[in-house]
């Protein structure tokens, strides 16, 4: 144990700590003796941003499409090709097989920090981007120009007649019907003119259409968020039409504009309030949208962090550990699954922001997940049913937010997890290899009290963080065990698997949220207490991060994420608090610069 210790003393909890006006380190945190350090509660508001319209945001100059962008909008552009049936399947065969390698995008965070982040923020430009993104252009085109059938389907009967005269117009009212598909606007007719100048005297022959829509599929306007406006502008300016439809698009879809879209831009209804507002609407409540509600907050509470829960099948303690309940090789899928369906849930009833800590709606839909909550799984019909058990207060009590796929709780990753991940706090980096450093079991001793004696010793630097604003964060649901059973009590073993201890767990901890220090008793106290603003307010950042995939900036951006939290603050639906962000000034605007 002396190393861990040794460890742990490297850590100097100093620095920046944001996130909230309550947000400071104290370094006299309670224990398990519940003592609230002596630390006396303090008046709170959470953020305020100060909204100055005057201000210009920085925008990214040239943003590439994410992984799960190019994919989906390359699907797309095939289904809209013109093929259908076996022809149709083929291509999208060979686009599936060949867009394999490219690139995943990282998580990208807050600079310094190793947790957290959206992959949207992931702006890197691979080799592999290139090499993938071409090897997919060459291959869609040659598989679409394949054979007679394929090539009248997508160009039309004008490829494959005997007159040769109408080749070249053919040629360009392909150029122009499939480009405005792939550029996702009409194209000009300097595109027409360079697109075309690679057909030479044959330019409906298999291979020059081939050329030409790998050409297309190759260019920045399908691989980018090319948005044009005034080439004589400085500064904010609108956004045109098209642009403007791929933003939206793009945001809630995650994949290119549909027809009725395009149409709406074409006609100029996108640019008048209410024909944007019905479109907004519209985007929102077609189901595509989910996955965006899915990648959104799925990476925002850090789903991807749980492990799998099989992995120590077959070590005593573990075995003994879970007993009947014996981990599947999906179990940690369905726990984060019954999560992203819990938010899909609150967005599309319509309620609000509070409910995705507070709701206690149950969707396990299978018998493994189902017998750790303790009740019958949800067959998905009718209103859900609320959690029996009543310590199932939220969020924070749901299976993700405590499996290890350990026979060992983590409190210190919990805390972390709420404390950085849902509360927005920055805190300095832990020690090199601080994090990989494994708890010892006692056998003697609970999960809490090898951590407080690890990690909060009086005279140590490692108590300012650990005492002060990670460890009580986590120890508030020590009443559930690394599988995410509740318990009254830490079942101890030895190491040949037999039982030693049933020792009663503690949830009494100083939370230091919301400017509250004395003694909280669960998981619930807590979620009340980050209701008062920390959790709106990080809500709203990270919703600003995912959205414009970049970080904020607390001057330039204030006007936005103030209208965020306030909605979020208000009690406005989830629905409506993610549906601001398309309505403001600053979605339907760039910095021309």
């Amino acid at each position: 144990m002396r190393s861990v210790v040794v460890t742990c003393l490297l850590l100097g909890c100093t620095g920046t700590f944001e996130g909230g006006a309550a947000q400071r380190v104290t370094g006299q945190g309670g224990g398990s003796s519940g003592s609230g350090g002596g630390e006396v509660d303090q008046p709170f508001e959470p953020t305020k941003f100060a909204c100055d319209a005057q201000q210009t945001p920085t925008e990214l100059p040239l943003r590439r499409l994410t992984r799960r962008q190019y994919v989906n909008a390359l699907n797309e552009l095939v289904a809209r090709s013109g093929l259908s049936g076996a022809d149709l399947t083929a291509v999208q065969n060979v686009a599936r097989d060949e867009v394999g390698p490219f690139p995943e995008d990282r998580l990208v965070g807050v600079p310094g920090e190793k947790h957290g982040g959206f992959s949207r923020l992931d702006q890197a430009l691979q080799q592999g981007h290139v090499d993938t993104s071409y090897n997919v252009a060459i291959a869609i085109g040659r598989e679409l120009t394949s054979s007679v059938n394929r090539r009248r389907a997508l160009v039309g009967a004008c490829a494959t007649d005997t007159n040769t005269a109408n080749d070249a117009q053919c040629l360009r009212d392909f150029i122009t019907r499939f480009g405005r598909l792939v550029h996702r606007r009409p194209v000009t007719m300097e595109d027409v003119t360079f697109y075309s100048s690679v057909a030479g005297t044959t330019p409906v022959d298999a291979a020059v259409l081939a050329d030409v829509v790998g050409l297309m599929l190759t260019s920045p306007q399908f691989l980018y968020h090319v948005e044009e406006g005034d080439p004589a502008a400085s500064g904010p300016t609108a956004l045109d039409a098209y642009a403007l439809a791929n933003r939206l698009s793009f945001h809630f879809w995650q994949s290119m504009p549909d027809e009725a879209l395009l149409a709406a831009a074409a006609d100029g209804s996108l640019l008048t309030e209410a024909g944007y507002r019905t479109q907004v609407d519209r985007l929102f409540a077609d189901p595509r949208t989910d996955g965006a509600i899915d990648d959104f907050f799925g990476q925002w509470w850090r789903l991807d962090e749980l492990p799998p829960l099989n992995t120590r099948l077959g070590t005593t303690v573990f075995d003994a550990f879970v007993d009947r309940d014996i981990p599947t090789a999906t179990l940690h899928e369905e726990m984060n699954a019954e999560v992203l369906e819990h938010a899909r849930d609150v967005t599309r009833r319509a309620a609000p922001v509070a409910e995705l800590l507070t709701s206690r709606r149950f969707f396990a839909r299978t018998d493994a997940l189902a017998r750790l909550y303790g009740q019958p799984r949800w067959d998905g019909t009718g209103t859900p049913p609320s959690f029996t058990q009543p310590e199932r207060h939220g969020l924070l009590t749901r299976a993700a937010f405590l499996a290890t796929g350990s026979a060992n709780t983590r409190p210190v990753m919990k805390g972390y997890r709420v404390r950085n991940g849902l509360l927005c706090t920055q805190l300095p980096p832990p020690p090199p290899g601080a994090g990989a450093t494994p708890l010892p079991l006692a056998p003697d001793l609970t999960t809490r009290e090898v951590v407080e004696r690890i990690t909060e010793q009086s005279g140590t630097t490692c108590q300012g963080c650990h005492r002060g604003l990670l460890n009580p964060l986590g120890f508030v649901t020590e009443n559930f065990d690394a599988m995410g059973r509740v318990r009254t009590a830490q079942r101890l073993f030895s190491e040949t698997g037999a039982v030693l201890l049933d020792k009663p767990v503690s949830t009494i901890a100083p939370p230091n949220v919301a400017g509250h220090y004395s003694d909280i008793d669960d998981a619930a106290e807590l979620q009340e207490l980050m209701l008062k603003g920390e959790f709106q307010t990080c809500f709203a950042r990270q919703y600003f991060r995912y959205t414009f995939q970049r970080m904020e900036d607390d001057v330039k951006d204030a006007c936005l994420l103030d209208s965020l939290q306030q909605d979020a603050l208000a009690g406005k639906p989830v629905a409506d608090v993610l549906k601001t962000v398309a309505l403001a000034p600053g979605f339907k605007r760039r910095d021309v610069r």
